[in-house]
C-alpha cells in the first residue's frame, strides 16, 4: 500500500497487481487500474509497456523475464525480493533494491503520514508473544491491513 501511494504522490499513473480479497483496497489507496494476479499475468494484459515495474514478490527468474518485457526500452524494473535480469538487448535497467535504515527517509515518510498523504491501515494490535500466529494467519490469507506488534 506505501508503494501505491508513494507512486501516485510522485504523480504516476499506477496499474498494480491485486488479488480479488484486496483489489478494492488497493483503488482506495491509489491505483488506476487493478490487474487480478490470480487469473492473468500482468505483462499479457497491458495495452502497451510501461516506465517501471516495482517487483514486490519472491518470483522465479524466467517470470523475472516475462515482467521486464512489460517494460518499455529505457525503462526500469526494481525488484525487492530477488536481483531480476533482464534479457540481453531489452534496453531495461534493472534494480535489485534493499531497503536500509535512512533516518532522513523514514523523517520523510513520517511526514507524508502525519499530513495525511500517506495513510496507514492499521486493523489490528497484538502481544509479541502472537507474532508465529500472526506470521501463519497471513500466510494463510486472514490477515488485511497493517497490525502493530506490542511488548
Amino acid at each position: 500500500m506505501f508503494a501505491v501511494q508513494l507512486a501516485r504522490h510522485a504523480g504516476a499513473h499506477v496499474i498494480a497487481t491485486a488479488g480479488p480479497r484486496s483489489a478494492e483496497r488497493v483503488r482506495a489507496y491509489g491505483a488506476e487500474q487493478i490487474i487480478d494476479y490470480t487469473r492473468v499475468s500482468p505483462h499479457q494484459v497491458l495495452d502497451r509497456p510501461v516506465d517501471l515495474v516495482f517487483n514486490l514478490v519472491p518470483i522465479p527468474p524466467e517470470a523475472g523475464e516475462a515482467l521486464c518485457r512489460a517494460v518499455r526500452p529505457g525503462g526500469s524494473i526494481v525488484s525487492i525480493t530477488i536481483p531480476v535480469k533482464p534479457p540481453a538487448g531489452a534496453g531495461v535497467t534493472a534494480t535489485h533494491f534493499i531497503a536500509r535504515n535512512d533516518p532522513a527517509q523514514l523523517t520523510e515518510l513520517i511526514t507524508l503520514i502525519d499530513s495525511g498523504i500517506v495513510r496507514v491501515d492499521i486493523t489490528a494490535a497484538r502481544p509479541l508473544t502472537e507474532l508465529a500466529a500472526l506470521h501463519r494467519d497471513a500466510e494463510a490469507g486472514r490477515t488485511s491491513g497493517k497490525t502493530v506488534l506490542i511488548p
